[in-house]
């Protein structure tokens, strides 16, 4: 829940960056002969709509990608009204939108579905949100589902996490909304997106704070860096490693709205969960960050563009943000430097994460296999390539469940062979949140106004000032609803 205080503090400060910006002094973003087709891709929020627009809009080069708390990709069509009520508390419709990908790929705008269908996509929305509720993020799976094979998808949302990143042990309590809007949930978010997208990885490490760097972001903007709501620094993680001997791999990590730099300091860009992963796996994490703007463009929150304020094209290849963003990958996979080898993953397969029907698998590729396949509750699913990880959907929840994993060579015999158990979470808490504005809250019927004071309308519970700027959480309850989130 935002107070009134405090929203009015968070508009003082948005002020103070806007007129006194940081003093300029970013070196460039190096060219370290990354790996190109080893490009990732993970947000929060309007963070999370932008990966998925990137995705889509660079599928050839983007081998996958992890969403907290994102939507359904092009739902908004350029209106900001839908962007934050439809799009983000209803529950639209995914085929629609399946069908625009499709027509926007055949026009050239964004690459083909088959390179899309290459890739893998780890999703997470937690119960407790109430900005992007979790029917929202339910679209943007089935959208994914309807263009990539059901065992490249994995989506978790049993957690009673509200609108945050999720870490093991850094930020707010798991369950609120706000602060840096990164969430203590004793879940290495971070990790599993990364060993779903990558394969089973080595551990994590520490990270190191010689490794983090800002870097000049006005280079790579289309026209001004202001009229494309692109901050002027961004900041990047170089393990020594990758500073030296080039071959690594390349994640691409965005923040949400009022979670850029200008917001939260270095809370995103050090404490996301990413950098540990990235020392230990020659992983090259890019940091953009997006700028509040007053004007044109209008974006006073610093988000991402996933409704149009840069125009039109906001999905596409030549949109602003996407080809800034693309420019940056296209620089750290530059470069003449030696190229060393990515380090192997740790053998075996392991189960990497679970939700209450699904279990996700990673593992070491096996030399000369073509095929994996993995045998649960008397079913099995191949998965065909290079592919290193894998979603096993359709199970009962709270179940231990006996898994067969095998690898196979091009005539069907068995190269290599595991079996492993694997425990499906207890199905989430039936929750119906909301988080938004005291004004909203009375608009939709969920609170009442008595003498310029707003209660919550069932329980009575004052929620303070009603204005646009006092925000409050509410969940439903048997005859009304309650300040708060849910248990």
């Amino acid at each position: 829940m935002c107070t009134y205080h405090e929203a009015m503090r968070g508009l003082i400060a948005l002020f103070v960056a806007l007129l006194c910006p940081p003093a300029w002094g970013a070196d460039r973003l190096p060219a370290l002969s990354a790996e190109l087709s080893q490009t990732s891709v993970s947000g929060l929020s309007s963070g999370a709509y932008m990966a998925a627009q990137f995705h889509l809009a660079h599928a050839s080069i983007v081998k996958g990608a992890g969403i907290f708390a994102g939507g359904l990709w092009g739902c908004a069509k350029g209106d900001a009204d839908r962007a934050t009520g439809e799009c983000s508390h209803g529950s639209p419709s995914a085929k629609p939108f399946v069908e625009a990908a499709r027509e926007a790929a055949r026009q050239g705008r964004i690459d083909p579905p088959a390179a899309l269908a290459r890739s893998r996509v780890w999703l997470f929305s937690g119960y407790n949100d109430g900005v992007v509720r979790q029917t929202a993020t339910d679209a943007l799976v089935d959208f994914y589902r309807a263009l990539l094979p059901g065992p490249q998808v994995f989506y978790r949302n049993d957690l009673n996490a509200g609108h945050a990143l999720i870490t093991l042990d850094r930020g707010e309590q798991c369950e609120l909304t706000g602060g840096q809007f990164i969430a203590a949930c004793g879940y290495d978010a971070a990790g599993a997106l990364l060993q779903f997208i990558y394969g089973r990885l080595v551990p994590p490490g520490n990270a190191s704070n010689a490794s983090l760097r800002a870097f000049d972001q006005t280079e790579f903007a289309v026209g001004s860096a202001r009229s494309s709501a692109l901050a002027d620094e961004g900041y990047a993680y170089i393990p020594q490693a990758c500073a030296s001997g080039g071959g690594c791999r390349i994640h691409v990590a965005l923040h949400g709205c009022r979670q850029g730099a200008e917001s939260v300091g270095d809370a995103f860009y050090r404490y996301a969960g990413y950098n540990q992963w990235a020392e230990t796996n020659r992983i090259v994490v890019v940091y953009p960050q997006a700028r509040a703007t007053w004007g044109m463009p209008l974006n006073p929150y610093g988000c991402w563009d996933w409704w149009g304020y840069t125009g039109s094209a906001y999905l596409t290849k030549s949109a602003p943000q996407i080809a800034a963003i693309r420019a940056m990958v296209d620089r750290v996979a530059s470069g003449s430097a030696q190229v060393g080898a990515v380090p192997p993953s740790t053998p075996g397969p392991m189960v990497i994460d679970a939700s209450s029907t699904a279990l996700a698998l990673a593992w070491n590729p096996v030399a000369g296999a073509e095929r994996y396949e993995l045998t649960v509750a008397g079913r099995t699913i191949g998965v065909t390539g290079p592919q290193a990880a894998a979603a096993v959907d359709g199970l009962a929840p709270a179940t231990r469940h006996a898994l067969t994993w095998r690898a196979q060579g091009p005539t069907g015999q068995v190269l290599a062979e595991a079996r492993l158990d694997g425990t499906t979470k207890p199905r989430p808490l039936a929750c119906d949140p909301w988080l938004t504005s005291n004004v909203a809250h009375v608009r939709a019927g969920r609170a009442y106004v008595l003498w310029g004071f707003t209660y919550a309308l069932g329980s009575n519970q004052p929620m303070g000032w009603w204005n646009i700027f006092a925000t409050t959480q509410l969940h439903r309850i048997p005859g009304g609803f309650s300040v708060g989130p849910c248990p």
